[in-house]
């Protein structure tokens, strides 16, 4: 029986075919060369010329006018064009995209060369867009804001995610607590999906890209290694720039991928000359803690004031040299050394070299690039290597026939992740436990003379000696290629073909071995005594194919009216799978293969998705002054139910140009005034879901030895489902003075997420635990403001900086009657929520006791203060979403001097600081000195500002001082007591420059060097987070932001970059 196909099905696909059959009959049509325009009967001549860039390459698609309106052309690939007329004197009118326009006046018949100026003025710069499409910010309807690739190449971050902090309005990052290789977040414009990643789409040369994300959830008591971001493979070195496309209307053409917005990645191609250039790059940085847990050394290990050689608390007695028999069995002096973190971790180490080649010619051009990383982690066994190898290649076939390739190799090795949170290997962890008179120099051999871990405790539960983890190995390789095939057709002067595939996939391979005198106990993996051994492997692949037939056409028949019109379509296909073992304990100790294992489970993951999709977009101009954008998609998922499979992405968007509009009546435009533009559009886009979310799913695994059980998914599907749409309304000005020397521009926006996909409990007489639904609104509105100016420029010294400020206001409109609130995740005594009424990203936990008249905390006959019962989510303790966000972005040039300075500014956002309330109770940290003395001595204590109950309702003045010891231990289930604002101003990143002088150069072999200074993280200006912690530093690198826990020392980095050309 043959197999049929809904209209679902075959209507995308078939209307792909004819669109590329039609592309491919019109340029069949027109595949011989334009001919030279003919000579008439009339009187006639024709103008011919060839149109450069200040760099003498041909301008390909300039426009080419008579002023007056009697015709026109636009260059062909060459930047030749031909004009017919019957004038003998005539002015020409040129424009061309990022360029000047240009008149010259024709008076004879001899060829022409003409040569633009570069536009100077930032209303003609140039953005890329979605699809890749290059237009002119001027002409947009939204905004964008991009980033030049020597912006991050400096400085560099191991992740080029980390690098975007601070530079683009609206966009923030934020980064697990695990160092320079761990893994970090975007959000633009706020959170949009209360079960989906809110991180955008990225899209590098036109093909999306995985930006999986290695970190953890919000886990505690459980390894969370942070294996970083699939962005941090790309090489800084070979991007040209980064656009950001933050609102809907801006990344509508990207449909249902488009719920978070895009970031549009290009990559460098060819050189910057014709012929031969080479290029090297040589980077070293160094890290050293910015900020570390203020510890105290003045009480060492024991408990009430008196000292225990095996208490795993330091609420001991004073540190004074007296002589004690510590954990070793000698007799030593009672004091605090080796006791320093740093005493354990080393400096970080970050080494990156790139060899560059390019090559450009009229036949085309070519670029290669080979790059090598080299990262010695903060802690002693963890490292990364990294090889880079990038290919990119474009050949003119024919003059009208373009082929453009690329294929970017990337292979990473890291050995020895560091584990977070609250896992017993967790270094931080163990530090914030570690009784002050501990020393890391009394651990450092690892073993005692009969083979065993050295252990200042007998704890079970912990792995208290952080040398103990290098006698363990972990390994972790990641295999991957990006890259696409396209052919550029240029049909007519006025209609182009574009067909491309681009590929991104990749291979994880990871092995963890555990030796069997590793001390951890059963509760952390069942393998005390024996060892364990595990292997996991995965593999991702998208491809995706389009097409896009552009018509673009200046000046209509010699109207003022220009426009373009684009069709396309794509076939995107997504599969992955995965399988994981575990040996369990091993029979034999330390002989590593899953076969040896006493307890052998295994798992194995496969999904499949496929998304097809049609889109259009139709521009339209009059003037210069006026734009209009429309733009359609329709999608095709395989994740939605067949019925519902279709959904079509509108936006339309409108740029007047205030200041161009005036002058076009013949009013004089202040020369103050530069330029001035109003803008406005509304856009909807969605996020997609999961593959599988509607059928039942079935695990299969052993229930004894010898009998497997089946069991079926507990979560009954929505055969119904829909995506969730993204509503978006924005509008905005962009105002430019004095000649463009100041410039303002401002953004409102406003977005609603509907549909949200959740997971709603039911009664088990249904079979199921829970079921799907489409429910709930979340609201995200905020203001952009973007600053740039130039206060001096001059021909020695210039300076221009930039001010970027954020404000996002975040509501939850709805979720649904039975839903009281969506649980992002929860550790311990915190949960990051969100409920209806609420604010995305609520921190909820256990509160004080209080009076209901005064607020103050409610203590008990000890002087202890009383918490609730229960964690209370109805009022929440803190919120993780800053009130608003700010950045100052400075540049100085002094002849061959430069100097840049970015300062980071981040205002409101609570966090967490589970660190604070561990080290708290047991008694490590600097906040707990206070009322020691006084307790021992029987004078004090802490004296808590709260009330006693009398018993009938009403409340007296607390007047009992409380145990330290006991005070801290109480303390550390409230929430509350360690929640802090996370308001924080940094200088984020610091160059200092030189580049040798072109008359310097002529007498060697370059033709460019710079060597750099350059610093990131540098200071630490304000904080209000106590304790010695970074507000940034979080366990999660998802949803549920916000908490801190055991997270390494934040790093300053610094250390020298050189860039030499050949």
């Amino acid at each position: 029986m043959k197999k049929r196909h809904s209209l679902s099905f075959v209507l995308p696909r078939l209307a792909m075919a004819m669109g590329l059959m039609l592309a491919g009959g019109i340029a069949t049509a027109y595949a011989a060369p334009s001919p030279e325009p003919q000579q008439s009967n009339q009187t006639a001549r024709v103008i011919k010329g060839t149109v450069f860039d200040e760099n003498d390459e041909p301008a390909i698609g300039a426009s080419v006018t008579i002023k007056g309106g009697e015709g026109g052309a636009a260059t062909d690939i060459d930047g030749n064009f031909a004009i017919r007329t019957t004038k003998p004197n005539v002015v020409l009118v040129i424009s061309y995209v990022g360029y000047k326009n240009k008149e010259v006046a024709v008076h004879g018949d001899a060829p022409l060369k003409i040569t633009l100026e570069p536009a100077s003025e930032a209303l003609e710069e140039v953005v890329v867009t979605a699809l890749g499409i290059k237009r002119q910010t001027k002409a947009l309807g939204y905004s964008v804001q991009d980033l030049k690739g020597n912006a991050i190449t400096e400085a560099r971050e191991n992740n080029v995610i980390n690098s975007l902090s601070g530079r683009i309005a609206g966009l923030q990052v934020s980064s697990s607590g695990n160092g320079s290789m761990g893994s970090s977040r975007i959000t633009i414009r706020g959170n949009n999906s209360l079960t989906g990643s809110n991180q955008p789409l990225i899209v590098v040369d036109g093909v999306p890209m995985s930006n999986s994300n290695g970190g953890s959830g919000l886990k505690v008591n459980e390894n969370s290694g942070d294996t970083g971001n699939g962005l941090a493979d790309i090489n800084p070195d070979d991007i040209e720039n980064i656009s950001v496309l933050k609102g809907a209307a801006a990344a509508a053409l990207y449909g249902t991928r488009a719920g978070n917005g895009v970031l549009m990645i290009t990559t460098k191609k060819g050189g910057d000359r014709k012929g031969l250039g080479v290029t090297w790059n040589s980077n070293v940085m160094i890290e050293r803690p910015l900020t570390q847990p203020k510890m105290q050394n003045i009480y060492g290990q024991g408990s009430n004031g008196v000292y225990t050689g095996d208490n795993s608390l330091s609420w001991g007695p004073k540190m004074e040299g007296q002589l004690i028999t510590d954990w070793t069995g000698l007799e030593r002096e009672f004091l605090p050394y080796d006791n320093n973190v740093m005493d354990y971790l080393q400096t970080g180490v970050t080494t990156t070299n790139t060899l560059e080649a390019g090559f450009n010619a009229d036949q085309g051009s070519f670029r290669a690039t080979l790059g090598y990383q080299r990262i010695d982690g903060v802690v002693p066994s963890n490292y990364q290597d990294k090889y880079n190898i990038n290919l990119r290649g474009t050949i003119n076939l024919t003059k009208r026939l373009t082929f453009d390739a690329k294929v970017n190799y990337i292979k990473r090795t890291r050995w020895n992740n560091p584990s977070t949170g609250g896992d017993p290997a967790s270094v931080m962890r163990n530090y914030l436990m570690m009784p002050r008179s501990i020393h890391y120099s009394d651990m450092s051999q690892i073993y005692d003379e009969d083979g065993n871990v050295l252990r200042w405790t007998n704890d079970p539960y912990y792995l208290l000696n952080p040398y103990a983890a290098e006698i363990n190995k972990s390994e972790s390789t990641r295999d991957r290629f990006v890259g696409f095939l396209a052919l550029n057709y240029q049909i007519t002067d006025w209609l182009s073909l574009k067909i491309r595939h681009g590929e991104d996939f990749y291979w994880n391979h990871s092995d963890s071995k555990v030796k069997a005198a590793y001390p951890v106990g059963t509760s952390y993996g069942n393998h005390v005594g024996n060892g364990h051994y595990a292997l996991s492997y995965s593999y991702f692949r998208e491809r995706n194919t389009d097409f896009l037939i552009m018509a673009n056409k200046d000046n209509w028949w010699g109207s003022k009216f220009s426009g373009s019109l684009s069709f396309g379509g794509n076939m995107m296909h997504r599969h992955s799978d995965s399988m994981s073992q575990r040996s369990g304990g091993l029979e034999i100790p330390d002989f590593f293969t899953i076969s040896n294992g006493m307890n052998i489970t295994a798992s194995n993951d496969e999904e499949n998705k496929s998304v097809n999709s049609l889109y259009g977009l139709a521009q339209l101009s009059y003037g210069g002054w006026v734009y209009l954008d429309v733009t359609g998609r329709n999608d095709w998922s395989s994740t939605l139910p067949k019925n519902r499979r279709s959904f079509f992405y509108p936006s339309v968007g409108l740029g007047l140009v205030v200041s161009d509009l005036i002058g076009s009546y013949g009013v004089t435009v202040p020369r103050w005034l530069s330029f001035a533009k109003l803008r406005a559009s509304y856009a909807e886009v969605g996020n997609d879901t999961s593959p599988y979310q509607l059928v039942n799913n079935y695990v299969v695994k052993n229930l004894t030895a010898d009998i497997k059980q089946s069991q079926v998914s507990e979560v009954l599907p929505l055969f119904d489902l829909k995506p969730e749409i993204i509503k978006s309304w924005e509008a905005g000005f962009d105002v430019r003075f004095l000649n463009n020397r100041l410039g303002l521009d401002f953004t409102w926006y406003k977005k609603n997420a509907t549909n949200q996909i959740l997971t709603l409990p039911i009664g088990k007489t249904s079979g199921y635990s829970s079921r799907k639904i489409n429910a709930g609104n979340i609201q995200n509105a905020g203001i952009e403001v973007v600053l740039n100016a130039t206060p001096i420029d001059t021909k020695d010294f210039q300076w221009t900086t930039t001010i970027n400020y954020s404000r996002n206001r975040n509501k939850i409109i709805e979720l649904h009657p039975e839903i009281k609130y969506y649980s992002h995740g929860s550790a311990g005594f915190v949960r990051v929520i969100s409920r209806a009424g609420g604010t995305y990203g609520d921190i909820v936990g256990y509160r004080y006791q209080r009076d209901p008249q005064t607020g103050k905390k409610i203590v008990d006959a000890n002087g202890l203060p009383l918490l609730e019962a229960n964690i209370d989510t109805e009022n929440a303790v803190g919120n993780y979403l800053p009130d608003w966000t700010g950045s100052m972005n400075n540049q100085f040039r002094y002849k061959d001097f430069t100097l840049s300075f970015l300062l980071d500014l981040r205002v409101g956002g609570d966090i967490y600081m589970r660190s604070l309330a561990v080290g708290g109770a047991a008694g490590t940290t600097e906040m707990t000195i206070a009322g020691r003395d006084e307790w021992y001595n029987g004078t004090g204590g802490i004296l808590v500002d709260g009330v006693v109950a009398n018993g009938d309702g009403t409340y007296s003045p607390n007047t009992t001082y409380a145990n330290p010891q006991e005070y801290w231990s109480r303390v550390e289930k409230a929430t509350e007591e360690f929640t802090y604002d996370g308001t924080n101003l940094r200088l984020r990143e610091l160059t200092f420059g030189y580049i040798l002088p072109k008359k310097v150069l002529d007498k060697t072999p370059f033709t460019g060097l710079k060597v750099s200074f350059v610093a990131r993280n540098l200071w630490m200006i304000y904080n209000k987070v106590k304790g010695g912690y970074d507000p940034e530093s979080v366990v999660s690198t998802n949803n549920a932001g916000g908490v801190e826990y055991s997270s390494f020392p934040s790093m300053r980095s610094f250390g020298l970059n050189l860039n030499v050309s050949f």
